[in-house]
This record gives C-alpha cells, structure tokens and sequence, in this order.
C-alpha cells in the first residue's frame, strides 16, 4: 500500500476537506477504488456511478492482499443517477472500457463541481480528443499511465481482491497549468504520483495496447476464427518468444515515433524492456510468465458452440472444445481503442510501423473489419476506433499543438 501522506495531499485535503469523490464503473478497478478511498478517508463522500446498483451489497469486503489485511466499507452512494453520484464532484476517476468513456462524460458533465478533475484510468484511448465537448470551462482532465494496482472481484458488488500496488502512478493532464493540482486531489485520494510533461505521453504509454495485442496475435494470429482448441488457455502463463519478439517489435516502432516529436518529452513513457527489466526476449518471456498476479488471467475464449451443449460438470468441461471470445475487451478494447491509435499517429509523423501493420491487418481481417485499402491505413472501419483522424487532427502541427498546451 503507498504511502499516502505528503505536502501536496496535505494542502488539497486541507483545501476541499471533505473531498466527494466520484468512481465511474463497478468493476474490478472501480470497486477496489472506492473501498480503498473510502477506507482510508472515511470522512471523504465516495460514490460510484453504475450500471448495475442493484447488484451492490451495502457492506463491500475488500480483501488487501499485499496489506494483509480485509475490511468492509459503506459508500455514501452507488447509483446508477448521475445527479446522484457525480453531484459536485472534486474528483472523479473513470474505470470503464474506452469505448464507453463519452457516454460517461455525457453522463457526468452536468453534475460535478466547478473547477473538478475528470480522469481515465488507464489513460489511452483517445479521449482527450471529446473531453472538451462535455467539460470545456468546468472540469479539467488527467489520465494515469497505467492502474495504480491490480484487483479482480471475488463476487460483483459485494466483495473485491485488492493486489499488486505499483511504486507510484505516472499522471498527465491536457493543459500543464492544471498538473500540480491533479496530483494534488490524487494524493488526497492516497495514490502517489510522478509527473508526465505532457498528455501524450500518458495516452500513447505501451501497456495493454502493446502487451495485450501481443499475446493475443500470438494465440490467434495463425488459426481461423473458428479455431476449436483442446483447452482453455491461460493468456500470461504460457507466453511464449513469438509474443516477446511482437511486443519489442511493436515498442520499437513507438519508439520510434516519440523520435519524430522530439518537440514533446516523452521520456516519462519508458521502452517495455525497461519496464519489465527484461531486456531480451527469453528474458521477456520469463518473466512475464512469472508475474504473480498474471497467474490466473485467462485467454479469452469461450466453449465451442459443439461443447455448449454437453453436460455441465469438471469433467465434461476439461474435455471440451474452446474458440475465441471476441467480445472480451483483449478484442474489442486493445487493438481499435489502442494499437489503431498509435498506428494513426505513425500515419501523421511519417513513421513506419510494419510490425503494427501485420498485428492490426491481422486483427481486421479476423474480425471482418476493414482498417486497410490497398496497404493504405484508411479504411471505413476506422471510423469506429478511436484514432485522432476521427477527431480532425491529422497534421504533425496539429498534435504538437493539442500536447503542448
């Protein structure tokens, strides 16, 4: 658990004592967010925004793994109206997949307080490209490089793991002015940041747009869509040198791209070899498949229609057949709300990208998408992910300017 005590959540606690704070989504993130916020702050008002409110317990169990420790909290509100849950928000953290951020930020908008902060976790996805048509003069935007911890619900609305804290989250907000006061309302939350010198270098950070799509072509990248697979894969267990070898490939052509900007630091977004400190990869390969909590992260997969049927026991479920389930977010998430967006800025700088061209060609293919036309990254489907273009930046100028507020 991080420290969470220092000047600069000191003043903001001091500041907006007692803090309401706003969780979006009731999932694995957005639960353990609100049970370690209001456990730590239990004078702070901690809402959450949801779908599903009904499927909330009024105690939540927290077990903190890492602390060694359970606790149960009661939220001020778990509601599925936003007048309830966002009303006059200091700070809101949205927990969602990124195709469903705007409706959020529709959602919200009216609701939180004057001068709040509104942020993404993690922060790609392309949408700080809408946030100021909802919020432009009321709130202002942060994002996180990557999740502050690692959680998954043991039984939804009533029960959350809480493992895996990172050191520190890298934050980075749209306009630099407001940097030191979105780390400030984070630190109050009790969640220690570094600071990014721009937005950019949060949005285009190579976490699961990178690692994911890795795995997932090197699972899928071969076999038809039909494939039936004797087993169900475990999806970091059993990584194997061809993922390695896409990841760095794909890392490198990031890279690459940052070269072409240099009027924006991107140092903040270290190379994945780095990260990882895994600098070849066998090196990669090892230590992906040792990461504890990765044990238990299945591939997405689902039984095969022939399978569905049978009997449901231990048995019959071990013997049956499993094909591709692309409606889990390793598909519908990380290649058009992640890797497209960092092919589109490849497309703008100039930059080559035949590794991520071979990994999103293959992905459209598979999906029956067309992000291509004759080796030309313009296709129709493209209007459906969450690519600058779609936004009207499609000059080097442009971006540059958008990062350097």
């Amino acid at each position: 658990m991080p420290e969470i005590t220092n000047e600069a959540s000191s003043k903001a606690v001091a500041k907006l004592d007692p803090m309401k704070v706003t969780i979006v989504g009731g999932g694995h993130i957005g639960t353990a967010l609100c049970c370690y916020i209001k456990h730590t702050y239990p004078e702070y008002e901690v809402r959450m925004f949801t779908r599903r409110p009904e499927r909330f317990a009024s105690l939540i169990t927290c077990n903190d793994w890492e602390g060694e420790c359970s606790y149960q909290v009661e939220l001020n509100c778990v509601s599925n109206d936003a007048s309830l849950a966002a009303k006059d928000a200091d700070i809101v953290f949205i927990a969602l997949p990124h195709f469903a951020v705007e409706k959020a930020f529709a959602d919200i908008a009216p609701f939180v307080a004057e001068g709040s902060f509104v942020g993404v976790l993690p922060g790609s996805g392309g949408f700080e490209f809408f946030f100021d048509k909802y919020f432009k003069g009321k709130a202002k935007l942060f994002g996180f490089q990557r999740v502050p911890f690692t959680a998954k619900l043991a039984e939804y609305g009533k029960e959350v793991n809480l493992k895996s804290w990172k050191p520190c989250s890298v934050v980075g907000t749209l306009h630099a002015a407001d940097l030191d006061e979105a780390c400030a309302r984070i630190e109050a939350c009790g969640l220690k940041t570094k600071r990014a010198d721009n937005f950019l270098a949060v949005s285009l950070t190579p976490s699961n747009p990178v690692l994911h799509t890795s795995r997932t072509y090197e699972i899928f990248g071969d076999k038809p869509r039909d494939y039936e697979f004797s087993e169900h894969l475990h999806f970091y267990v059993g990584w194997g040198n061809k993922a390695s070898e896409t990841l760095f490939a794909v890392d490198g052509e990031l890279h690459a791209l940052f070269d072409a900007m240099p009027e924006l630091d991107m140092s903040s977004v270290k190379p994945l070899g780095e990260h990882y400190e895994s600098p070849t990869i066998e090196a990669m390969t090892a230590k992906i498949n040792s990461i504890q909590t990765f044990q238990t992260v299945m591939a997405p997969m689902k039984p095969a229609p022939a399978a569905t049927s049978a009997p449901a026991s231990a048995a019959n479920a071990s013997e049956g057949k499993f094909v591709a389930d692309t409606s889990s977010r390793l598909f519908t998430e990380d290649f058009p709300w992640g890797l497209a967006i960092i092919r589109a800025y490849c497309e703008i700088f100039g930059t080559p990208a035949p590794t991520i061209d071979k990994v999103l060609g293959w992905y459209a293919s598979y999906m029956g998408l067309e992000y291509y036309v004759d080796g030309k990254f313009c296709g129709k489907d493209l209007a459906k992910t969450g690519i600058p273009q779609n936004h009207g930046i499609t000059t080097r100028e442009q971006v540059i300017e958008l990062f350097s507020k």
